[in-house]
């Protein structure tokens, strides 16, 4: 199988509109869970009990991570507002680690431009921070493990350690790349008595040892009715912003023990504010941390022109023979607006023309869902959403990435999932029409020690 290469048109993966924040909205503080040991010692339920008023999402059936969304969220008497609140559970079920988002491009409803006020925004909640915990920082410089280096500060208070997170785009005029504001997140560990030499755990707790490739099978289940899926498969749900094809590239790497968010991938990518993700520079973005992050990037399926030329010419076969309006594929200039050719679509014209006149593509298709899957490895899906119906999802039509994480070869289905949250941890669909939808199949694999 070949490596990753360059994506040449015009498809972007996940164009949805961003979260606007409500300036009037109740308001919904999450004080308590920096009341130190007494929320380290939290069950569930008492979770559940305590934060029920203030809404949030379990992101799985297991209860391992929570997720405060949305407007009115803050911290320490309303003095620091939030975008999200991450809060992940150990195996024994009290909270382990909590991850605020101050700041995104995602999410935020005012994006900052200038440096000189990213850098005093940082510095306004490094003196709010301290002020409230009555600590000094330490600063952490870089993080050279990490996807983006991003810089930081931390507190040491037992039985917590917090770390103030922030990254952000230089400005290179000899490139004209702009300063871009990328993000800035509070983390806050349990540590306990561990003192400074627990530091790291503010950005490694929650997240699994890395893993090998020959333990990836151990993830694989088969259950009685057909079904062969892979279970541990982190949820991230991406919110109403286009984030889907990093939110599904940050669910691999955690599945993988690697811990690599989503906005960290949005800043390597090069995602729009306005929600997308351009398919070359996501691929171009995972090939850059290939080395970094001990992981193998493979292609199975890439958008090229003339495999996509003679999709159309086959569809058009079809559409003729059903006496269904054809589609006109023509170039503007020199671009290929695939989302407008697909959009003139039939879906079941479409399914013909892939799965009849291109058996031998939809049987490759079949057997590398199987061979992977069968692996313990999730294959990243690009798909084009409203050619076929789907049930209940946020995103009506346009591009879209999504995991495969099983099949079932009784039935014939694939069995996915969606970074929107538990709701969408486990769907079905018959393979004719998940071939029939795909751009795109691409995986990682942790590399052989």
């Amino acid at each position: 199988m070949k490596r990753f290469s360059a994506f040449a048109a015009t498809l972007w993966i996940s164009l949805v509109p961003a979260f606007s924040q409500e300036t009037s909205a109740p308001a919904r503080p999450l004080d308590a869970l920096l009341a130190g040991e007494t929320a380290w010692q939290m069950t569930t339920a008492q979770f559940e009990q305590q934060f029920g008023p203030a809404r949030f999402d379990w992101l799985s059936e297991k209860k391992d991570q929570a997720r405060f969304f949305g407007p009115g969220l803050s911290l320490w008497e309303g003095s620091i507002k939030l975008n999200e609140a991450i809060i992940e559970f150990s195996p024994e079920g009290n909270p382990a680690k909590l991850t605020f988002s101050l700041y995104n491009r995602g999410d935020s409803e005012t994006l900052i431009s200038l440096r000189d006020q990213f850098e005093a925004r940082v510095n306004e909640l490094k003196e709010t921070i301290s002020k409230r915990l009555a600590v000094s920082p330490t600063e952490r410089g870089k993080d050279k493990s990490s996807a983006v280096a991003a810089e930081g500060f931390v507190w040491m208070k037992a039985p917590s350690a917090y770390l103030l997170e922030y990254s952000y785009q230089r400005e290179m005029k000899s490139r004209s790349i702009p300063f871009r504001a990328e993000f800035i997140r509070l983390r806050v560990a349990n540590v306990g008595a561990g003192g400074r030499n627990a530091m790291a755990s503010t950005s490694t707790a929650g997240s699994a040892a890395p893993v090998g490739r020959s333990t990836l099978v151990n993830n694989i289940k088969r259950e009685a009715n057909g079904d062969v899926v892979i279970a541990n498969v982190p949820m991230v749900d991406q919110g109403p912003k286009g984030y889907c094809a990093v939110a599904t590239a940050e669910r691999v790497f955690k599945y993988y023990g690697i811990p690599v968010d989503q906005h960290e991938m949005a800043q390597i990518a090069d995602t729009t504010d306005g929600g997308g993700t351009s398919p070359d520079k996501m691929l171009a973005a995972l090939n850059k941390l290939e080395g970094r992050m001990g992981v193998s990037v493979r292609v199975i399926e890439d958008w090229e022109y003339k495999k996509f030329m003679d999709k159309v010419a086959d569809y058009n076969k079809e559409a003729k023979k059903a006496k269904k309006p054809e589609v006109d594929a023509s170039p503007r200039g020199n671009t290929i607006y695939i989302n407008e050719i697909i959009e003139q679509m039939d879906g079941e014209v479409l399914k013909v023309a892939r799965t009849e006149r291109d058996r031998a593509g939809f049987g490759k298709f079949q057997r590398t869902v199987a061979t992977l899957i069968d692996q313990g490895i999730p294959i990243m899906w690009s798909v084009s959403l409203g050619l076929l119906p789907e049930q209940e999802i946020p995103q009506a039509s346009g591009g879209h990435m999504r995991l495969i994480i099983g099949y079932n070869a009784k039935t014939g289905e694939a069995l996915y999932s969606d970074s929107w949250g538990a709701d969408h941890a486990l769907k079905r669909m018959p393979l004719a029409n998940a071939y029939t939808m795909t751009n795109g199949l691409y995986y990682m694999q942790p590399r052989a020690k």
